[in-house]
């Protein structure tokens, strides 16, 4: 066994080390354009001490670390081949501390995770968090010095940091500032209480200098107000006077400037202000007439504001141009080579006419790669600006990726050799930016030289010991045999931001029920992406690690209903399955489902004869009606009463209906299983049933079923679906608004909560009619998880996984009973009958007082009918 594996599991246990090609490769790259060397180790630490022994360990074997909060900059890692790559994400504890009026917090906490329950208690963090607050981490964060959101009243990131745990490259463990003193058990109130500002070194070395493993940061009152403006200006030399003017008089918490790029939808002007003002009511007024005298008098025409309050609230950086996420970033496979940097005010009176006359020297080649201006945008400090310039190109094209990084060199020569000063500096921009610093870059390399002799932290990454490594530009292999050439473009459009990881905008909270279990990035969305197109790229060929990573969804489709770009990874993920399915890679359990499926039509290994022995009453079986009930599989054969309990609501409501004898599965556990050719056959099959019974509206009891027809089998068979689809939760909203129907009470004080099915709630945006029906009772409270709606977290019995990973099933499942039980909820309902077995089990399993029920057995039970429904 490799001595160095063996040795970093004991550090840290085998489930937290891999060397597994799958998952090294999810590891070489960030944000940034240019592809890093693939490490030899990924090691997930889960404590300071950890992260200590680690870094003794790359000492000795003298292997490169670096280090990976979320890799969310754009700005490049630097990643080299055979490194040890530390993902800090698992030291992830916060703790927050009014008396002091600080937050401490381990370097994995992601900044809006950290603000969101800061809000709860009516405080947040004095430093708003950067553009990818989102997804980054505190210590990453800090350790590039994020340009944060209202720079222009509070400053960097690095401002409010008061004291730093790190682990020296000798691994070695310093506190800094007044945490300094053991004595006081490292108490953190004053940064600079200790001689020199230790702090201030760590902050901006973006881990060259060590590791951060716990920042302590200021707090305070959230502003009583918050006040948006919003104006265009038509010439340049006016809304950089208007800046200067607003800076002078301290008038603005944020001011953001749009100079180059897509100008905001619908309104007319070159360069564009949004500003923030965030008070008292009264002194937000007063501040606010300044920014408006200002504009006005620099000839700006004042607009909607609605877009600034959007972009603040929101932080999602497309609003900027009065634009949504989906139209912005959406279907598009381009990545930002950025450039960025600190430049005073008045300068961009020069800048930007220089940058477009770059641009124009070069339109040919700009125009014949594809080039696009994302930006050149400006966060205002208090006297100067923070200039973005964001090039776009494209990356499923080698040619326009030379090109893009050619044009990213480029502007950093232009810049920084007149104006400007790194903000935002790591491998990618680094040889053309440290050179210039002169005695300063010196400085740091004696540091470097001193603290780290060997070189072990992050080397390179900002020309400091090495320089950084730039892996090969990889092209697309056009293999000509694998289904994932389908949905091949998609994997190029990944930007790689990390927003399929968390729920940071509810607080501390997962979003994938694999990663949660699984460990490592090749079992979430963005390392998924990165397998198949290492897959594309000749990187990585499927194998039994790959279908460990792939069959491991349970296809829920959050990493998709949150992703920035809005790519359907669905797509991906069916693809891959498909090509596994083809090479004999598809799980033992979920390939016994689908070949029982194909065999006797359900995949219980159930005789397809008993698929409607529950049902009493055979007078609607192939009756002639234009409302059909699709009854599915585990109705018909595991959870019967759920079967039973449809078919008794439907009769109560007086509906016409009819059932098809010659149902066959809906093709779900075959789609599941990547056998789209046999799950064809079965959707054709379904369709003629119900075209025979004169059928124009399908009412499905399973969300599954109901997402497989109205879904996949379009997609599947090229055409559309003959009939209208609905859920039976739907029609009984319908029935509800048309006040055909009430409920029966329940007891007073009931407290009732309600898990959204993924299938039922992101793939088919059914949210509202199960909880209409759910306020329609009369004596309940009903008490909402934290995540719900699109943001619900899934179950963990979704696409079959629980046959093959019952560990990720149950952890998953625990991970959301135990949300509901927080919830001070007595009943937990759902409306899909495989989460429904899910959460009983668990129940059972854990002895909890949660009852759980299915809403339709719930409205049987309730329901009052005030007139029969004609069909």
């Amino acid at each position: 066994m490799d001595e160095i594996l063996k040795r970093l599991e004991e550090i840290c246990g085998k489930e937290h080390v891999t060397d597994a090609m799958v998952d090294r490769l999810c590891y070489r790259r960030d944000c940034g354009p240019t592809p890093g060397g693939i490490p030899g180790y990924v090691v997930r630490p889960k404590t300071t001490e950890e992260v200590a022994e680690l870094i003794k360990l790359a000492n000795e074997v003298k292997r490169p670390v670096f280090l990976w909060g979320r890799a969310t900059t754009f700005v490049d890692s630097g990643v080299m081949t055979g490194s040890i790559d530390l993902p800090l994400d698992l030291l992830n504890k916060f703790e927050i501390d009014l008396a002091t009026q600080t937050v401490t917090a381990e370097t994995g906490v992601i900044w809006h995770a950290l603000d969101a329950e800061l809000k709860k208690l009516g405080w947040e963090l004095t430093a708003p968090g950067g553009g990818g607050m989102f997804s980054s981490t505190v210590g990453g964060t800090i350790a590039y010095n994020a340009v944060p959101h209202g720079i222009t009243e509070y400053g960097v990131t690095g401002d409010h940091v008061v004291a730093l745990e790190a682990v020296l490259p000798n691994g070695e463990i310093v506190h800094t500032g007044s945490a300094a003193n053991d004595a006081n058990g490292n108490i953190a109130v004053e940064r600079g209480a200790n001689g020199p500002d230790l702090t201030g070194l760590f902050i901006g070395s973006c881990g060259t200098l060590g590791v951060i493993t716990k920042a302590t940061m200021r707090i305070r009152r959230i502003p009583e107000t918050e006040q948006f403006v919003f104006y265009a200006f038509d010439r340049l030399e006016d809304i950089v006077d208007a800046v200067s003017g607003i800076q002078s008089q301290a008038a603005a918490t944020f001011i953001i400037g749009l100079f180059g790029g897509p100008k905001p939808s619908g309104i007319a002007g070159n360069y564009f202000l949004h500003v923030i003002i965030r008070d008292s009511k009264t002194r937000a007024e007063e501040r606010k007439t300044i920014c408006e005298v200002v504009c006005s008098t620099f000839h700006g025409r004042e607009q909607d504001a609605s877009a600034t309050k959007n972009y603040w609230t929101g932080h999602m950086y497309s609003w900027l141009r009065n634009d949504p996420p989906s139209t912005y970033y959406g279907s598009r496979p381009y990545y930002c080579p950025e450039v960025a940097g600190f430049v005073p005010t008045q300068s961009l009176k020069e800048i930007i006419p220089a940058l477009n006359q770059y641009i124009k020297d070069n339109q040919a080649e700009w125009d014949g790669n594809g080039m696009h201006v994302k930006g050149f945008d400006v966060y205002f400090s208090r006297n100067g600006g923070f200039l973005w310039v964001d090039t776009l190109h494209r990356e499923d094209k080698p040619e326009a990726r030379r090109f893009g990084l050619k044009v990213r060199r480029d502007i950093a020569e232009m810049l920084f050799s007149k104006w400007m000063s790194p903000g935002g500096i790591v491998a990618g921009i680094a040889p053309y930016i440290m050179p210039k610093l002169g005695t300063s870059l010196k400085l740091m390399q004696t540091l470097k030289d001193t603290l780290d002799p060997n070189h072990i932290m992050n080397p390179g990454v900002l020309m400091l010991g090495g320089s950084p490594e730039v892996g090969k530009l990889l092209e697309r292999v056009e293999s000509g045999d694998l289904a994932l050439d389908r949905a091949g473009d998609l994997t190029y459009q990944c930007l790689r931001c990390g927003f399929c990881f968390d729920l940071s905008w509810l607080g501390p909270y997962h979003q994938c029920p694999s990663y949660l279990s699984g460990s490592f990035e090749s079992h979430v969305a963005r390392g998924r992406i990165a397998t198949a197109r290492a897959i594309l790229e000749g990187e990585q060929q499927y194998d039994e690690s790959v279908a460990e990573r792939i069959f491991s969804c349970t296809m829920c489709g959050s990493c998709s209903e949150h992703c920035m770009k809005q790519i359907d990874i669905r797509q991906i993920y069916q693809a891959m399955r498909e090509d596994m399915a083809a090479r004999g890679l598809t799980p033992k359990g979920l390939k016994k489902a689908a070949e029982d499926t194909v065999t006797l039509r359900n995949p219980y290994a159930k005789p397809d004869a008993e698929r409607f022995q529950w049902l009493k009453d055979k007078s609607h079986i192939d009756r002639r009606s234009t409302t059909a009930l699709f009854v599915g599989c585990t109705p018909s054969y595991v959870r019967k009463s759920s079967a039973t309990e449809a078919v008794e609501l439907l009769d109560k409501l007086g509906l016409d209906y009819t059932i098809a004898s010659e149902e066959w599965c809906c093709a779900h556990p075959l789609m599941s299983a990547g056998e789209r050719d046999k799950a064809a056959e079965f959707m054709r099959h379904n369709i003629a049933a119900y075209k025979a019974l004169g059928v124009e509206r399908i009412v499905f009891v399973c969300p599954g079923c109901y997402m497989t027809f109205k879904r996949e089998t379009p997609e599947v068979l090229g055409e559309p679906l003959p009939f209208e689809t609905m859920h039976l939760t739907e029609l009984v909203a319908e029935e509800i608004k048309a006040g055909r129907v009430e409920m029966n009470g329940m007891p007073a004080g009931s407290v009732l909560t309600y898990h959204d099915p993924c299938t039922l709630g992101r793939q088919l945006g059914v949210y509202d009619a199960p909880r209409e029906i759910i306020h329609a009772i009369p004596g309940i409270h009903f008490s909402e998880m934290p995540r719900h709606g699109e943001d619900a977290f899934c179950c963990g019995a979704g696409s079959y996984v629980r046959y093959d990973f019952p560990e990720l099933t149950e952890k998953a499942g625990l991970d959301r009973l135990d949300e509901a039980v927080k919830t001070g909820a007595g009943i937990l309902v759902t409306t899909c009958t495989s989460c429904l077995s899910q959460f009983q089990q668990l129940r059972s399993q854990t002895k909890s007082a949660l009852q759980v029920e299915d809403l339709i057995t719930l409205v049987n039970k309730l329901v009052r009918v005030k007139e029969s429904v004609i069909d």
